[in-house]
């Protein structure tokens, strides 16, 4: 106790940020006095900072630098939105630009073309090579009519448009040959054949060029991120890091500028010279999540430290849980600081918190390295491992415990209910015991919470909470800010007049909403916002319930904040509670659902992981940006990039990478557990693949179980629940106050509603429901067929749409080719029709847009699975129903053409009405 004061313990981002604190003029931080940007006031002056950027752009349309470049920046993705995206497409990018600032960004050298070259020889290419068809020896006579095809697809090819393959089967086979052989190439169209001679060098060219430009508008685009990317960033730095205010990354930086400034490089040894003589010895945990910018930050001191006989560096950490590598942690620095300084490692493989019946599972599995390296290959090698042993006070008969891996069949929905079906046999209820479940989304934490309170479990969300949206107090407190803010705002208005709050506020300043307006605003002059959000709520009984008054706390705090800097205006306070997210530790609940990444450093007496993912590990739709030796760019499409060597040696790095991750994944979350592990899998499809690269499959491999149904793997007993006590603990029920009955404001109607009461025979059915909502999930899932192939379940309904996809006039409603068409999948749609509320989903929605950007054509397709019907029956009983979709759209589109689009997965056929 007596040594604390000479101990500094804390985070890293909160060192950095004393040291700049304490030397922000020696680490030449000379504009104003520092002050830290974090949470909603860094998220609502970054927001001015691009506002204020777009506004100059649009009034001086002669200089539109910026708009220029993010277009280009944004060529080909056209499809995402581009105006809603401006905002995550800086914040997506800024961090990697400071992070970066020593690679070249998009070298136009690395294509080795120009990106016109494609347009300039490809007719010429297609036309050499269609002249040497005769010449091929083809060994299925749909070989020939197939290359033809593949030369129509290729000249009629752009370069950033999606895929090529028309005849997919084919050019992946082409992508293949060429990308592997040398001489002819070897193909297999239904058979293997060979194109040698002239007409294969002419098809390599061909393929290796339309690669070679994929890769120089990748280049180009990243270019144009840079420079989008760079004149936000020189805003930030002339209104915000002059001027003092920085945020965490930003101190980093500035922590890491010695490396490659020479004066920044004096002035650090300055400020290192004055903190090595105050910290002698540095000791540092979870080692294995220190990004390269901390390390760069601290370097200087520690090397101090390690050099000088009486300083010592203490280093913590399991390579084995490095799980932050997404956002910078970088697991190679420790072989590089045990190597610098010849440091001695010292492995501890015993585990003070697991029993040996939890160990068992984890060894059997993390420790088959020979299923980790077939499956995923040279991931695997990195892999370093050493069986585990429970402590000896561990492996007490008190003290033991269970391992179990269950499959449930089923939906997902299946595997939820056994999942409060063993909390209940557990007793988690009654005994004195601590549950985690662990998940890998923090949308699985709210869906898994969601339904164990409804089964009636106390269960506490780790993570972050939002208290402006998830919750009814936070809802109709943030909409008054936002009326406030806007008294024009209708919606914000009607959301608390039909809350609670607007009898205390009609009771308090008049009935009239402009008196409670003005009254408003008066009392925030007096005692600004948060008090006045204390006023409200103190005179709301409803509110007045634990759960009420710590959310309404949690709008108070921040807006005591804001009202602390003077001078906020009412949107300014509707804009900071709205991005509001607070932090949520895990209280003292029985079970505790949170995310993996959230659990590291924990421990449970029980641990339930119900979402094990089976997705491919790595995932390339997900290999967005590379780096190589010096150089950084945005990626081309997956078959260009195998035609590519430094595409494919970043990818190889990148997936491997991927692939270290998801095993530190799967280790971190079956090491929580101290004396029950449970793990809940599906059944793994009839169809899948036995080398699958998942970790549910590893998990499955490593266990030898089959998939079937029930307990596949079992160490220990349940009955080691009879040593845990009975909890002496009530918990307390939730406050619950009646709602009146519900005052319809306006009569509501779905389009559904709208369908014919013609009477068709039909095999219609709760099954067969089910079934159709199926096939519409499978559906939603498809985007253009010919820039992405669909991924299709094993299942009935997979199959069903995949036979539809097969006939060419049906799948061709799938395919963009090339078109300025915008997709919307499963779109929610309302308006206002004959003085009704009309409310519906529609299937599949195609905005056909002309050159300027203008709507000019809508397709309203949507999916029927009815039996016993043909086209013309199905037409008329769903007539209604597409009236009302085209009065709906039409509103938002009213110049546009309409066509609806009756799609039957049972006729294999659609019919088009047009209005």
């Amino acid at each position: 106790v007596r040594a604390l004061p000479r101990l500094t313990l804390g985070t890293i981002d909160s060192f950095f940020s004393s040291v700049v604190r304490g030397f922000q003029y020696e680490l030449g931080l000379t504009g104003g006095k520092f002050d830290l940007l974090e949470g909603p006031r860094a998220a609502a002056m970054a927001d001015e900072i691009l506002a204020e950027l777009l506004s100059e752009t649009l009034e001086d349309l002669s200089d539109d630098d910026f708009l220029n470049s993010f277009r280009r920046a944004t060529i080909g993705k056209e499809d995402q939105g581009v105006e809603g995206s401006l905002r995550n497409f800086v914040e997506t990018w800024q961090q990697l630009y400071r992070a970066t600032r020593l690679l070249e960004w998009g070298p136009g050298n690395l294509a080795g073309v120009k990106l016109e070259d494609w347009e300039r020889n490809k007719q010429a290419l297609a036309a050499k090579f269609l002249q040497e068809l005769d010449g091929i020896h083809y060994t299925d006579k749909r070989q020939r009519a197939a290359l033809e095809k593949a030369m129509a697809s290729f000249t009629a090819h752009t370069i950033s448009s999606g895929s090529l393959g028309k005849v997919k089967s084919l050019f992946d086979s082409m992508v293949a040959a060429v990308a592997t052989t040398e001489g002819p190439l070897h193909l297999k169209f239904y058979k293997e054949f060979t194109i040698g001679g002239l007409a294969g060098d002419t098809l390599r060219e061909m393929v290796n060029l339309v690669a070679r430009c994929e890769m120089a508008a990748a280049l180009l685009r990243t270019r144009a991120v840079r420079e989008v990317v760079a004149i936000h960033d020189a805003r930030c730095e002339k209104q915000l890091r002059r001027r003092g205010l920085l945020g965490f990354n930003d101190v980093k930086i500035l922590m890491a500028e010695w490396m490659i400034s020479e004066k920044a490089r004096l002035r650090r040894e300055v400020i290192d010279f004055r903190l090595g003589a105050r910290h002698e010895h540095w000791l540092l945990d979870e080692f294995q999540d220190t990004s390269r910018s901390d390390w760069a930050g601290l370097e200087p001191l520690i090397d101090e430290a390690a050099s000088d006989g009486e300083g010592t560096v203490f280093i913590v950490g399991d390579k084995k849980q490095a799980i932050y590598g997404w956002r910078g942690g970088e697991v190679k620095l420790f072989d590089e600081v045990i190597a610098r300084w010849q440091l001695e490692p010292e492995k501890m493989a015993c585990s003070w918190r697991s029993c040996p019946e939890v160990l068992e599972l984890v060894n059997r599995v993390c420790g088959d390295i020979t299923t980790m390296r077939e499956l995923f290959g040279e991931a695997a090698t990195q892999w370093d491992w050493q069986d585990h042993v429970s402590a000896e006070s561990l492996t007490l008969p008190n003290q033991r415990g269970e391992a179990r891996v269950e499959v449930v069949e089923g939906e997902r929905e299946d595997r939820l209910e056994r999942l409060s079906d063993l909390l209940d046999e557990l007793g988690v209820k009654e005994r004195a015991m601590v549950c985690g479940v662990l998940v890998r989304s923090n949308k699985q934490v709210t869906e898994i919470a969601d339904h164990l309170r409804n089964k009636g479990f106390v269960v506490i969300e780790e993570g972050r909470r939002e208290p402006a949206e998830d919750n009814p107090v936070g809802v109709a407190l943030s909409h008054l800010l936002k009326w406030l803010a806007n008294p024009a705002d209708q919606f914000a208005k009607e959301v608390v007049e039909m809350s609670p709050l607007a009898a205390v506020l009609q009771q308090r300043f008049g009935e009239h909403w402009q008196q409670v307006w003005e009254g408003l605003l008066g009392v925030i002059s007096e005692i600004g916002f948060a008090g006045m959000i204390g006023q409200v709520v103190e005179d709301c009984a409803v509110i007045q319930s634990d759960f009420g008054l710590r959310r309404a706390g949690d709008l108070m705090t921040a807006l005591a904040s804001l009202d602390a800097r003077g001078g906020a205006t009412p949107k300014e306070a509707a804009d900071w509670i709205e991005r509001l997210e607070v932090s949520q530790s895990p209280g003292t609940a029985a079970v505790q659902v949170m995310t993996i990444h959230k659990s590291k450093g924990l421990g449970f007496d029980v641990v339930l992981l119900p979402e094990i993912s089976n997705d491919t590990v790595p995932n390339s739709q997900y290999f967005e940006v590379a780096e190589g030796d010096g150089w950084l760019s945005q990626t081309p499409p997956k078959w260009a990039r195998s035609l590519i060597p430094e595409m494919r040696d970043a990818e190889m790095k990148w997936a491997t990478s991927q692939c270290y991750e998801a095993f530190c994944m799967l280790y971190v979350a079956l090491t929580r557990a101290k004396r029950g592990l449970y793990i809940l899998l599906p059944p793994p499809a009839k169809s899948q693949d036995e080398d699958k690269s998942s970790l549910a499959h590893w998990l499955m491999r490593s266990i030898s179980a089959e998939g079937e149904k029930g307990i596949v793997y079992q160490s220990g007993s349940p009955d080691w629940v009879d040593h845990i006590p009975f909890s002496s603990i009530e918990e307390e029920s939730a406050e619950k106050f009646p709602l009146g009955a519900a005052i319809p404001r306006r009569d509501r109607t779905t389009p559904s509603h709208s369908k014919s009461e013609i009477i068709i025979p039909s095999t219609e059915s709760l099954t067969g429901k089910k079934f159709g909502s199926e096939v519409h999930a499978v559906f939603e899932k498809i985007g253009w067929i010919d820039e992405e192939s669909p991924k299709l379940p094993a299942s009935d309904a997979g199959r069903m749409v995949g036979e539809s996809l097969k006939i060419e006039k049906l799948a061709d409603l799938f395919k963009r080719n090339g078109r300025p068409v915008e997709l919307f999948r499963e779109q929610p749609v309302d308006s206002i029709i004959d003085g009704k509320w009309l409310s519906g989903v529609v299937d599949r929605l195609h905005l056909h847009r002309d050159t300027s950007g203008v709507v000019t054509r809508v397709e309203v397709i949507d999916f029927k699975t009815d039996t016993g019907i043909n086209m013309s029956q199905l037409a008329a009983k769903y007539s209604g129903q597409m009236l009302a979709y085209q009065q709906v759209i039409q509103r938002a589109y009213p110049t546009a053409k309409m066509e609806c689009i009756l799609f039957s997965t049972c006729c294999l056929d659609f019919i088009v009405e047009v209005p």
